[in-house]
Order: C-alpha cells, then structure tokens, then sequence
C-alpha cells in the first residue's frame, strides 16, 4: 500500500492523535517526540507524524519523519505534504524553515538556518550572537545523504544536491549540484 493510501486511511487516528499530544506543553510534546524516536516502523513513524503535527508551523499531509531525527524550534519550521526527512538528520529552524511539496532529504542530512558571529574580540566566539537566516527549499527537491544546507540558501525546484555536499549559497534554477561548496554540476530541464 502506498504511503498516501496508507495515511488517508490512517486520517482518523492521525487527527486524534495529534489532537491529544496538542493538548500537552509544548515541551513535553518536543520531549515525546524524542522518546519516539526508539520506535521503530509503521507505529513510530505515525506516532512521529502525529505529534510533529502539533507542534510544526505547517505540516502538510503524507510526512515521513525517520528515527533519530533532532528537531529544534518547531514553531518556525514549515514542511508541504509528501516529504521525508530520513534517520538521524539535524533541523535547526531558528532563522525559519520552509519545505514545499515532494521534497525528500535523506540520513545524516543537516539543515541550520543561523550562522555564528565572531566581531567582538573581547567575548569568546561561541558566546557571540547568532545571526538567523531563513532557508527555503521549493517543491520537487530532492537532498542526499549526508548534505548541509547553511543558512540563507533558496534551492527552486528540480533541484539535486548530491550526497556529502555543503549549500550555502542559492540557486536560481532546478539543477543537480555537488561538492564543498556546492556548484552546479548539471542543469535539469524545468
């Protein structure tokens, strides 16, 4: 069964389990959803769903939250319907995360929309400001194993980034892009 047929017929439960976990703090909601993370398969993934629900900005329908993914600031974290964020990827939305439709990233993948400052001599570079910068990642997105996607960087549609590679800067057209930094290695078709 696919993964829309599945979830349509799972809607009931869904609602009704988000509705509970949105009933909790917020922090509590956070904290279970870690706890979820050691369970594995169809009732982790929907127990994952279920309460990402709750406390994302939006969450589309059809999402597929792997196991051991770390989340922080939900609140400004957006994804569409058909995505998947695959095992172990790091999300940080402080600066703002906005994910279309059909976009998958997969394990080991981080996303950190913030970037340290170091102007003030007299304090210590990790007690310096941080500097938020939205990342948006357009529909039709696919993010392979292993990339970082720094702050600040737009990727449109029909973009590739192939594994190991380091975004932080953004491309105006759909495109496969590779290496550390990424540079454009191939231009799809739009």
């Amino acid at each position: 069964m696919r993964g829309r047929d599945l979830e349509r017929k799972l809607r009931p439960i869904l609602n009704c389990l988000t509705w509970c976990a949105s009933i909790l703090p917020r922090r509590l909601r956070a904290f279970l959803f870690d706890a979820l993370s050691g369970i594995p398969g169809l009732i982790g993934v929907a127990l994952r769903y279920a309460v990402a629900r709750s406390l994302l900005k939006h969450c589309g329908r059809n999402i597929y939250i792997g196991r051991f993914c770390t989340i922080k600031h939900w609140e400004k974290l957006s994804i569409g319907s058909n995505c998947s964020l695959h095992e172990y990827c790091y999300v940080d939305a402080l600066g703002g995360i906005e994910l279309g439709t059909d976009v998958s990233i997969a394990h080991n993948s981080s996303l950190v929309s913030f970037e340290h400052t170091f102007h003030d001599p007299a304090q210590p570079i990790r007690d310096q400001p941080l500097e938020p910068a939205p990342i948006k990642i357009d529909s039709d997105v696919w993010i392979g194993a292993g990339c970082r996607i720094l702050s600040g960087v737009h990727l449109r549609s029909r973009t590739i980034v192939a594994a190991g590679a380091v975004v932080n800067r953004s491309i105006d057209r759909g495109a496969v892009l590779g290496g550390v930094p990424a540079r454009v290695l191939k231009e799809l078709p739009q």
